[in-house]
């Protein structure tokens, strides 16, 4: 991959309601050589197969958050490396979340035993402070964090490919200022968008708020995502469309979009 190729694939556009449509939150970043998966769903790891891309190929896993409809492929993630046969893959996976990760792990870990205790130096845990903004690199790749509004453990991502391409990835939010923030002119953000015009749940965005963010930041394009089944009886477009000027999408599960 050159400098200047990064492309998002929508594994799961939906959210912890069951729908035949839709599969939990889930995304994948290929830039660079690099692959990265942003949350995993139950089932994240049939759908990377659906995209063509095997477990062994991710190299970090980024968690926005640790609500179970984003972390609920972490146990079988760990249990396919450790005994999944076919697994080749030599150098660690990291996994990357704010702080609280550790204890997640540990929980697991007193829950399940061995099963979800990763082969040593296979995948390597590494908690983000939520108290301040960070940017470290994951060569060729910059990823820089900000708390956002929806737990104490939120985190949105953005990353920066040497060929100055850009995408930024919210995780579950409320409107917020660090959205923007982060955002600023951005090639692509990746929005939540959980409930349609004038049925705002508390913690997420409606259609007219992810426009004023996508505005306000001036990014390049938007990709909405994290839609409750009511969302696909609405016009979620035209809200968003009334306060951005530029273009939307509406994610669906397996889009793949060049950034």
């Amino acid at each position: 991959m050159d400098n200047e190729f990064m492309e998002v694939i929508i594994l799961g556009s939906g959210t912890c309601v069951p729908s035949l449509r839709r599969a939990g939150p889930g995304q994948c970043l290929r830039a660079n050589g690099i692959t990265i998966l942003i949350d995993s769903a139950a089932g994240t790891l049939r759908q990377l197969l659906k995209a063509g891309i095997r477990q062994d190929q991710v190299d970090l896993v980024l968690y926005t958050h640790f609500h179970p409809d984003h972390t609920g492929e972490l146990v079988p993630f760990i249990f396919a490396s450790k005994y999944g046969p076919g697994f080749q893959r030599t150098r660690p996976v990291f996994v990357w979340a704010a702080q609280g990760l550790k204890d997640l792990l540990q929980g697991l870990v007193s829950a399940w035993g061995e099963w979800a205790q990763p082969a040593e130096n296979s995948i390597l845990f590494e908690e983000i402070p939520i108290n301040i903004k960070t940017s470290q690199q994951f060569p060729p790749l910059t990823i820089s964090t900000i708390h956002t509004r929806h737990t104490p453990q939120s985190l949105a991502y953005r990353i920066d490919s040497p060929g100055d391409k850009s995408v930024v990835f919210s995780g579950d939010t409320d409107f917020c200022e660090e959205i923007i923030e982060i955002s600023k002119d951005a090639d692509m953000l990746v929005l939540e968008c959980a409930a349609p015009e004038g049925k705002k749940v508390q913690g997420h965005m409606t259609p007219s708020e992810a426009g004023i963010i996508a505005q306000e930041a001036g990014v390049k394009r938007l990709v909405l995502t994290h839609f409750y089944p009511e969302c696909d009886k609405s016009d979620i477009l035209t809200p968003c469309a009334n306060k951005y000027s530029g273009p939307v999408l509406l994610a669906e599960d397996m889009m793949r979009i060049i950034v």
